[in-house]
């Protein structure tokens, strides 16, 4: 075996401690758990259709017009003057519901679970605890939860607080009363400079 594979097999000299979570390192859990939440989301809108549907009915002088689905419309369509939008209810709300309610559901089962956090935050080696650093249940997540709407509302200031606060808490870890945190390697100690030796 070679020596570069015997070093890295050896057990680091310095200790794993845990830190509050910083705002760049949450942001990148944010984005993979994102990722995940809008790949499931784009799969089940592929099995369920969505309920709604907006059309644009565009009476033309010359007899030509009609309906257009959003999706289908072409960027040459929007230099028609006179265009209504139309909404049309056709079916039973499924879609819709689980855009609301699954995304809930991942970041409050995750963050209430055993694992203590969504993929992402697992990713990025976080945790989400209480304010004595124990697992938080069920309601303490769902409060958490919300609170990121109130954070998002403010103009996302209730997220960018997590940059300057002393324990890296946003709005919503506040008023929910939680901390994210972090492992990661305590750092060696500065080598001595020649001249203090």
């Amino acid at each position: 075996m070679s020596d570069q594979f015997s070093q890295a097999s050896q057990p680091s000299p310095y200790p794993e401690v845990w830190v509050y979570g910083g705002f760049w390192i949450r942001v990148v859990a944010h984005l993979v758990d994102s990722l995940i939440v809008w790949v499931g989301l784009g799969l089940l809108g592929a099995i369920i259709g969505p309920s709604v549907s907006i059309t644009i009915f565009d009476p033309q002088p010359a007899g030509g017009g009609g309906d257009y689905s959003v999706s289908y419309i072409q960027p040459v369509d929007y230099m028609i003057m006179s265009n209504t939008p139309h909404v049309h209810w056709h079916g039973h709300g499924l879609l819709e519901m689980a855009w609301l309610v699954l995304p809930a559901l991942y970041y409050i089962i995750f963050e209430s679970s055993r694992l203590q956090a969504t993929p992402g935050k697992l990713l990025c080696r976080m945790r989400v605890t209480d304010l004595n650093g124990n697992r938080i249940d069920f309601l303490r997540a769902t409060g958490r939860y919300l609170g990121k709407y109130l954070s998002f509302m403010i103009l996302g200031i209730g997220f960018l607080m997590v940059a300057w606060t002393r324990r890296k808490q946003g709005l919503h870890d506040i008023l929910a009363g939680t901390y994210v945190i972090r492992r990661q390697l305590e750092a060696p100690p500065p080598p001595v400079p020649p001249a203090w030796q």
